[in-house]
C-alpha cells in the first residue's frame, strides 16, 4: 500500500463514491458541482490537498482531504510561535472495502507525511461523524463536544446590535476578534471563514432557498460571525467574542432572529468555556452532546496540551 495526491481527475472520481456518504439532499451532479466550486476557492485551493491509499495495482483503498490553517504555541517564555494545522476531512472508504484497516493506514501515513515534509507541522485536527475508537489507533484524542441550540425569533435582527455584517466585513469582524489565552489553538484566517459562506452560497442556489441577510453582528465591541447549514435547517454560530453576557444575548438574538427569516429551525453554537455560562442563561437555550463533528487531535510535534484543553470554535470545522 502507498500513499499518493490525487490529480483532478481522481478527486472527482472520489467525488463520486463520496456522494453516497454526503451528496443528500442534492443530486449527483449537483454535489459534483459543489465539490468543484468548492475546491475552487480561494481558501481550497492555497491549503487543500486529496490523499488516495492505494494497493500494489493502484486501485484506491480509501481517500481523505487535508485543510492546512494556522495554529499558535505558546512556548515556555510565553510567546507564541506560528505554525501549521492540518484538518483531515472527508474520510472515506468504499462498503466493499471496509473492516481491513485502509482508514487507520491512511491516518498513520498522512501524519508521517506531515510530519516529514512540513516543518511548521503541529497538529493534525479531524472532526469525527463515527465516534473516537477508530481515529484513536493512529494517536487522535478527542476533545468534550457540546451544543447549544437556541430558537429563532421574529424580532428585528438589528434592533440590539451596532451592525449587522456582510460577507465584505468578514476580514475586518475577524480581525477584531480576541484570539484565545490558552497554551495552543487554532485560528482561521478569512478565507477560511469565506469558504462556510461559499458553501451557504451553492447551497442557498442549488436547493433555491433564500440566505440570510448578514452573516454576523457587532455590539459594543464584541462581534459574531455566523452561516447557514441549509442542509439541516440550522443557522451556525462560526465564532462568537462576546465581551459580556448583555454582549453575548444581544449577538444570539440577532442570529435567531436571521435564523428565522431565513427559514431556518434554529440557531447552533459549539460550546467554548469562555461564554457558556452566559448562554447556559438565555431563555429556551439547550444543551445537548453533539451527535457528530467530534474534535480529536494527533499532535505532530511536541509541547501540545491535551485536546480537552484545546478550543474549538465552529468556523474551524471542515
Amino acid at each position: 500500500m502507498h500513499l499518493v495526491v490525487a490529480d483532478e481527475a481522481q478527486k472527482t472520481e472520489r467525488d463520486r463514491h463520496t456522494y453516497a456518504a454526503w451528496g443528500s439532499p442534492l443530486t449527483v451532479e449537483q454535489f459534483l458541482q459543489r465539490e468543484q466550486r468548492l475546491r475552487a476557492h480561494p481558501w481550497s485551493r492555497d491549503t487543500l490537498r486529496t490523499w488516495l491509499l492505494c494497493d500494489g495495482s493502484g486501485r484506491v483503498l480509501t481517500s481523505c482531504e487535508t485543510f492546512r490553517t494556522p495554529s499558535y504555541l505558546r512556548g515556555p517564555d510565553g510567546q507564541y510561535t506560528r505554525g501549521d494545522s492540518f484538518v483531515i476531512a472527508s474520510v472515506f472508504t468504499e462498503p466493499a472495502l471496509r473492516g481491513h484497516g485502509h482508514a487507520t493506514r491512511l491516518m498513520d501515513l498522512v501524519a508521517t507525511e506531515l510530519e516529514r515534509t512540513q516543518p511548521g507541522a503541529q497538529a493534525a485536527v479531524l472532526y469525527s461523524d463515527v465516534g473516537a475508537r477508530i481515529y484513536r489507533r493512529s494517536g487522535y484524542q478527542e476533545a468534550p463536544a457540546w451544543d447549544w441550540h437556541l430558537p429563532v425569533g421574529q424580532g428585528d435582527a438589528g434592533l440590539q446590535v451596532d451592525s449587522l455584517l456582510e460577507d465584505a466585513d468578514v476580514p475586518a469582524a475577524l480581525a477584531r476578534m480576541r484570539r484565545p489565552d490558552v497554551p495552543f489553538y487554532l485560528w482561521p484566517e478569512a478565507a477560511q471563514v469565506d469558504w462556510h459562506l461559499e458553501r451557504e452560497r451553492i447551497y442557498a442556489e442549488l436547493l433555491r432557498r433564500p440566505r440570510p441577510k448578514a452573516c454576523g453582528a457587532v455590539v459594543n465591541a464584541s462581534t459574531a460571525l455566523w452561516a447557514m447549514m441549509a442542509r439541516y435547517g440550522e443557522l451556525v454560530v462560526l465564532m462568537l467574542d462576546a465581551r459580556s453576557e448583555e454582549d453575548a444575548a444581544a449577538l444570539l438574538e440577532a442570529a435567531g432572529a436571521q435564523a428565522h427569516k431565513a427559514g431556518l429551525a434554529r440557531v447552533v453554537l459549539w460550546e467554548e468555556a469562555g461564554t457558556m455560562p452566559w448562554v447556559a442563561r438565555l431563555p429556551e437555550a439547550r444543551r445537548e452532546a453533539r451527535e457528530g463533528s467530534l474534535p480529536m487531535v494527533r499532535p505532530l510535534r511536541e509541547g501540545l496540551p491535551a485536546a480537552a484543553d484545546i478550543p474549538f470554535a465552529r468556523a474551524l470545522w471542515a
